[in-house]
């Protein structure tokens, strides 16, 4: 039966707003995906979410995504273009990379999951679902973005992310029939994005209902939206969102308030690897952060001592507005507020812990729960 449901441009950007802010300031902006939702909007199109519990057992389903970097370049892909003699002919990739999957593998799929709780990879998996007809539970397979599909509840439960199908912007279509495993699947997505300029859309790790039932996180597309909506109502109140969002949600947390100091990064592997130093302000005056991201942001320190990691979600906002920030267009001398919020049950076990804590991205750090190291405002 229905669950949730998008029926304006109001909610659409609630729910992408939440996704974003879930995003650990990866996943790509929303720009996109609230055009792609908004346009089967207005082609009079359902645009909603079952629960993942009325999911049927035998329903075939995949994950979608866009894979690929989130390194500005992603963004102004003109000139490269202009080298090779292409342009778009492909508006949506991850539709094309179901629809293609669909042909290779001779089956119709019911329904299609987020790979992830991002900006743009789950309001795009909602719009193609609508597109195609199919249906989407309230749940998605991270309960946060990710930079590897390794870093999946998927991959925990052993699931093969090949078959595979990707799609770029241009017209190109790859199908992967099988790989080695999970980290070579990955691997090869991401070269396909590379030859994209940063960027291809999946169809990938295809299951059962209830297979889906058994490994997704349920209840993240409302909790988005609820997310979202509280962001807005606490602007139009002119409240601070940032102390509204952590005082309404038990699992979150203020950890920063200041300004970006200095960043860098580079764009490599098909990842945006980097760093931002930021000087705090208010509450924080005279300390210091730094946040360390693979697209999206997994690792601080607080004054040089570890502090909040994955698989423990590290947002960056607007600390006036409460809007969520990628870190494809952040600047320095640029003020921000950083959040954190609690991982999910599923990765809140040692195999969550290693695939989204710090020893998986080569840091020789225990990882603390977030809970053990913030104190709740009152």
């Amino acid at each position: 039966m229905p669950k949730g449901a998008l029926t304006s441009r109001q909610e659409i950007e609630d729910l992408t707003r939440g996704t974003d802010f879930l995003s650990a300031s990866g996943g790509g902006p929303t720009t996109e995906s609230r055009a792609f939702l908004q346009e089967n909007l207005d082609n009079g199109r359902t645009i909603g979410w079952i629960d993942l519990a009325d999911l049927p057992d035998d329903a075939r389903i995949a994950a979608t995504f866009f894979t690929g970097s989130v390194a500005p370049t992603r963004y102004a892909r003109g000139d490269r273009e202009k080298e090779l003699g292409i342009s778009t002919t492909v508006a949506h990739p991850p539709l094309a990379a179901v629809q293609e999957l669909e042909k290779r593998l001779g089956i119709v799929l019911d329904a299609l999951i987020p790979i992830e709780i991002g900006g743009n990879n789950t309001g795009q998996c909602l719009a193609t679902a609508a597109a195609l007809g199919k249906v989407v539970p309230d749940a998605d397979l991270a309960g946060r973005a990710i930079p590897e599909a390794t870093c999946t509840a998927a991959h925990l439960a052993g699931f093969a992310m090949a078959p595979f199908a990707c799609a770029t912007y241009y017209g190109d279509r790859v199908f992967v029939e099988g790989c080695a495993n999970n980290l070579v699947a990955e691997r090869m997505g991401k070269h396909v994005a590379i030859a994209s300029f940063g960027s291809a859309g999946c169809a990938a790790f295809v299951m059962t209902g209830a297979d889906a039932k058994r490994i997704a996180i349920p209840g993240t597309l409302t909790r988005s939206l609820a997310i979202g909506r509280t962001i807005r109502q606490s602007q139009e109140k002119r409240r601070d969102p940032v102390h509204d969002l952590v005082t309404s949600f038990e699992d979150m947390w203020v950890l920063f308030r200041g300004r970006i100091t200095r960043r860098h990064w580079e764009n490599k592997d098909g990842y945006m690897w980097g760093e931002h130093e930021l000087a705090g302000d208010g509450p924080f005056a005279g300390r210091r952060l730094r946040l360390w991201f693979k697209n999206e942001n997994h690792l601080t320190w607080l004054d040089d001592q570890p502090f909040v990691t994955g698989p423990d979600i590290i947002e960056i906002v607007d600390p006036r507005t409460g809007e969520p920030l990628v870190n494809s267009f952040l600047a320095e001398g640029q003020e921000v507020a950083v959040v954190g919020i609690k991982r999910c049950a599923q990765f809140d076990t040692p195999a969550g812990i290693d695939a989204l804590g710090p020893t998986h991205w080569g840091f020789d750090l225990p990882y603390r729960p977030i809970e053990d190291l913030v104190p709740r405002l009152g």
